[in-house]
């Protein structure tokens, strides 16, 4: 049985695990990064992993196929996971609602069967699933962090790999940097909504020691540059310290960090159950650059219910980090996503006047972020939802 992936930007990381799930079971696999490759391909299985915004063309590619040819189309990821019924209704065979490795194998001998069920859904493993890069031609970032012990009410994270954070081994870690390094890539990044909270006990307080390990072990076995802290993930301000960044200074090869602020309302980031305050983004960017690190800040804007008022409280934020830190502002429009306590709420309109300082900064250099892109897709979103 032929099993193949369509790859895109948007689930770019979530092919490589799938290649040590099907070593195991001995099904040829093989990706492909076009519809006009697919379109050219023969494969009697395809599998989709998708996100809210690359829903719609997804199903126009799954109809073109459909109209060329039989196959079995399996659908998986953030979307599919909360919006099941819909991906079902739009041609797909089966769905995977959350993590696949713990039905793999079920899945798999259905397959075979031609026994295929038309939902699959797994309970979240005890422990982080396993997986290796051995099985794979392609690298990856490493994925060392899933779940979220806060629950914050626009992201999925917590919703789709539950608010019990589970980490990746320290052994099973440094082999796959180890198995990197043989072949011939000396850097590593990571996957992790809070990199710092890595071996951590509650999922915030960094592990200095544990980190510590991790740092020199990726060391020993040949890596020469370590991206921590930066994308693909970032760092929570609560859990920035001094003795947490001066560990970073001394072994991290990236000198920007990604920081979700969010906003710079006190009111709203405890609406949006965040967590932290902005004094504690004020004091972990202090904290990075005293140690030579730029800032990359993340904020949304946008948010349900979120006032002028709030705006203005968060416009007032970022310009008094512009002036007094070296910081960028990563820009986002809020997106209700399905599967959080926003789905289905009516985001606020950013105003014009505040889009105007956005724009100018960009110009300026101060900004960046896909925030205009993101207005236009949600007013299509938002349109499909009514």
């Amino acid at each position: 049985m032929r099993f193949a992936f369509w790859v895109t930007k948007y689930n770019r990381y979530s092919f490589v695990p799938l290649y040590y799930l099907l070593d195991k079971s001995g099904f040829d696999f093989k990706v492909y990064f076009s519809v006009d490759e697919l379109e050219e391909a023969d494969f009697d299985v395809l599998f989709f992993s998708f996100t809210t915004l690359f829903a719609e063309e997804t199903y126009k590619v799954l109809s073109k196929l459909r109209s060329q040819r039989n196959f079995v189309a399996v659908a998986g990821g953030p979307h599919p996971t909360a919006m099941w019924q819909e991906v079902l209704h739009m041609g797909f065979d089966a769905v995977v609602i959350g993590e696949v490795e713990p039905i793999w194998e079920v899945l798999c001998k259905d397959l075979v069967k031609k026994n295929l069920r038309r939902v699959y859904s797994s309970k979240l493993s005890a422990c982080f699933p396993k997986y290796s890069l051995r099985a794979s031609p392609y690298l990856s970032a490493l994925e060392i962090v899933r779940g979220c012990p806060f629950g914050c009410r626009f992201c999925q994270v917590s919703y789709m790999f539950g608010r019990r954070v589970r980490y990746r081994p320290l052994k099973d870690v440094l082999d796959e940097a180890g198995e990197i390094v043989k072949r011939g890539r000396r850097f590593v990044r990571f996957i992790a909504p809070n990199a710092l909270s890595y071996l951590s006990r509650d999922g915030v307080t960094p592990e200095l020691g544990g980190l510590r390990k991790l740092f020199e072990g990726l060391l020993d076995v040949g890596v020469e540059q370590i991206y921590f802290g930066s994308f693909p993930s970032e760092i929570r301000p609560d859990s920035v310290n001094e003795k947490i960044v001066k560990l970073m200074a001394e072994y991290c090869y990236n000198k920007r960090v990604v920081v979700g602020a969010q906003s710079g309302s006190n009111y709203r980031l405890k609406k949006l159950n965040r967590g932290h305050t902005v004094e504690d983004v004020e004091r972990a960017v202090t904290f990075l650059n005293d140690y030579g690190f730029v800032v990359s800040l993340d904020f949304i804007f946008g948010f349900p219910e979120e006032t002028e008022s709030e705006l203005k409280e968060t416009l007032v934020f970022m310009e008094r980090l512009l002036s007094r830190f070296n910081v960028r502002i990563h820009a986002h429009t809020f997106i209700p996503l399905p599967g959080t306590p926003y789905w289905g709420k009516k985001p606020s309109e950013v105003p014009k006047w505040f889009k105007r300082v956005l724009h100018g900064w960009e110009r300026d250099g101060l900004l960046d972020g896909n925030w205009a892109q993101q207005e236009h897709a949600r007013r299509k979103l938002c349109v499909h939802l009514k």
